[in-house]
């Protein structure tokens, strides 16, 4: 294993550019619209080419559970397919009730004044964005961890035999990738469960 075999398959899975906020189109869209937009903004991340993003019934099932905001006769907002953006990253982690504890914070309603005037003003612009600014660099981050990785890697099989030398090192990078994802998901799932819990409205309870 090699970090020359390694890195090319870490482009290929993160895009090289994020979506900035000015990508996103102004005008309202139609849901076909997002769904084919996020088609080919995001194509880079699915595992099969026949692997659906996101779907229309995904889209009405975020919104019927209160994590997205109902469209506007029919049509998504930039603020709506920010939104969605920000959610197809969280579903691959975390579960439903989990996504809905952490989004509520962006759920306060769009002054659609304020922002007709100062366009990037919402909640949602704005977070989107420092979103996309904090996860710029992660590409060169995983590099640098995985080449720390395939030296110890490769110090500690280097008497293995050779016929399976390169698929245990191939087995222990992955099962570092594994511990890695799964502490920051439970990290993740804590930060949610400590700071995000009392974010969500109590039912039956007058305010």
């Amino acid at each position: 294993m090699k970090k020359e075999e390694l890195y090319p398959l870490i482009d290929e899975i993160i895009p090289a550019e994020p979506i900035a906020l000015g990508d996103i189109p102004e005008i309202d869209l139609y849901v076909d619209q997002v769904t084919e937009f996020i088609e080919q903004k995001l194509s880079q991340q699915k595992r099969n080419s026949k692997d659906k993003l996101l779907t229309k019934t995904m889209i009405n099932n975020y919104a019927k559970a209160g994590i997205l905001m109902s469209p506007r006769k029919k049509r998504y907002s930039r603020q709506h397919i920010a939104l969605l953006l920000l959610l197809y990253n969280s579903k691959q982690i975390l579960s439903i009730n989990d996504i809905s504890l952490l989004f509520s914070i962006l759920q306060k309603p769009i002054d659609k004044q304020k922002e007709a005037e100062q366009p990037g003003s919402s909640l949602i612009d704005f977070v989107y964005e420092l979103v996309q600014e904090i996860t710029s660099d992660q590409a060169d981050k995983l590099k640098e961890a995985c080449e720390e990785k395939i030296d110890l890697i490769q110090g500690k099989t280097a008497h293995a035999d050779d016929e399976q030398k390169q698929s245990i090192e191939w087995f222990l990078m992955a099962m570092f990738l594994v511990s890695q994802a799964a502490m920051q998901k439970r990290l993740a799932e804590t930060i949610i469960d400590r700071y995000f819990q009392e974010e969500m409205p109590q039912k039956g309870k007058n305010n």
